[in-house]
């Protein structure tokens, strides 16, 4: 696989699909990705990964999944550290209970995000990508968090934040922007003594595919 493995990109949730479509091809030579949704959520443990794996694009993983378009004016700007972080271990730093006001806030930014995805529109993505739950325990973990967060925002994007649990950065910029945020966002990570790499993977509009 292309995807780096422990860096919360979802190498293990392409796996999954990959194994469970191999294995359905060979048994009856059909695809029913509904009924692969379903298997590989339950291995999985949930659809974050294995949704987008499956049908590409953006990927709304609730109880009722659902595929949405991802405006054409949001790119993915990734910075890739050569060290992961343990999945297990980063879901441990996050609280069992959170205030009330918090969780009320961080649903307006969920839907908040989601119509910025939709609409490519900067506001409503950066204060969604404004992220309360998780980041504020997590962060430590990955050197040089808040330097290349403010590297990535200040080379054109429109927020950043951890990609998964970890350790890599996800920035959403314009698409002429991807690049010079990926470098800034990686330079920000080695100087504080975390080196990584900076990624700019396209959006696959079509997700499983055989060839």
């Amino acid at each position: 696989s292309d995807i780096p493995v422990g860096k919360g990109l979802g190498s293990s949730g392409a796996a999954v699909v990959a194994g469970l479509a191999l294995a359905d091809l060979a048994s009856d030579g059909t695809l029913d990705r509904e009924r692969l949704l379903a298997r590989a959520t339950a291995i999985e443990g949930h659809p974050d990964n294995v949704g987008p794996a499956l049908f590409g694009g953006l990927f709304l993983a609730s109880r009722h999944p659902a595929r949405l378009d991802l405006a054409p004016g949001v790119a993915v700007a990734l910075a890739v550290p050569e060290r992961g972080l343990d999945t297990h271990a980063a879901r441990a730093r996050l609280p069992r209970e959170v205030p009330r006001d918090v969780a009320i806030a961080q649903a307006s930014r969920a839907a908040a995000l989601i119509l910025g995805l939709t609409r490519g529109d900067p506001a409503l993505i950066a204060h969604g990508m404004d992220d309360q739950l998780a980041v504020p325990y997590r962060k430590d973990l990955i050197p040089g968090f808040e330097r290349a967060v403010a590297a990535g925002r200040a080379a054109g994007a429109y927020g950043v934040t951890i990609s998964g649990a970890g350790s890599a950065l996800l920035g959403l910029s314009p698409p002429e922007a991807a690049a010079a945020v990926a470098a800034a966002m990686a330079q920000a990570l080695t100087a504080a003594g975390n080196a990584a790499a900076p990624l700019t993977p396209a959006v696959a509009r079509t997700g499983l595919m055989v060839e």
